[in-house]
């Protein structure tokens, strides 16, 4: 009669992520439920180790000591894709975001190009106005008429009345 070491008694307890041995259930199993089987332990191409105790002794292989870990599919390869669109997505806003600001910044720049060449015209008008008005005063049209040949009578002087020598009478042009 052999008596379990601690390290046996540690072996054969429950590792995470696998359930303890308990007894089969009997019982009707539910539908669409496949069945689990026990995993086999492989050897090594060198052969299993063992102990040297006897009849009934336990293998001193690592493979012996803790239960075969699934091996998941890498999912290095699944979030490639995916961080890559991410990515691609934000490299994209950022340049449609640089266009719109360059659009905007060029449209800003040309409305204030305009807003100044606007408010030179303005000011060239009102200064043809201010030189239209001095040209139409008396003293420049008396100047201008003396150099066409126009002078002034001042012997003979026209005066306008509102009585005249025929206020009486009706005038037939009427």
């Amino acid at each position: 009669m052999t008596t379990r070491t601690e390290q046996e008694s540690r072996r054969g307890a429950a590792v995470r992520g696998v359930p303890p041995k308990t007894a089969p259930k009997t019982g009707p199993r539910r539908p669409g439920v496949p069945h689990q089987s026990k995993p086999i332990p492989r050897s090594r191409p060198g052969g299993p180790e063992t102990a040297g105790l006897g009849d009934g002794e336990i293998l001193a292989s690592p493979e012996r000591a803790r239960p075969a870990l699934k091996r998941r599919p890498s999912r290095g390869r699944q979030r490639a894709p995916f961080v890559l669109l991410v990515v691609g997505l934000m490299c994209g806003g950022l340049v449609s975001l640089l266009l719109l600001n360059t659009v905007l910044a060029q449209d800003s720049i040309t409305a204030a190009n305009l807003r100044d060449e606007i408010a030179v015209a303005r000011q060239a008008n009102e200064e043809a106005k201010l030189a239209n008005e001095k040209e139409m005063g008396p003293g420049p049209v008396a100047e201008k008429a003396e150099l066409q040949g126009e002078h002034r009578d001042w012997d003979k002087p026209n005066v306008l009345t509102d009585a005249g020598a025929d206020s009486g009478q009706v005038d037939p042009g009427r």
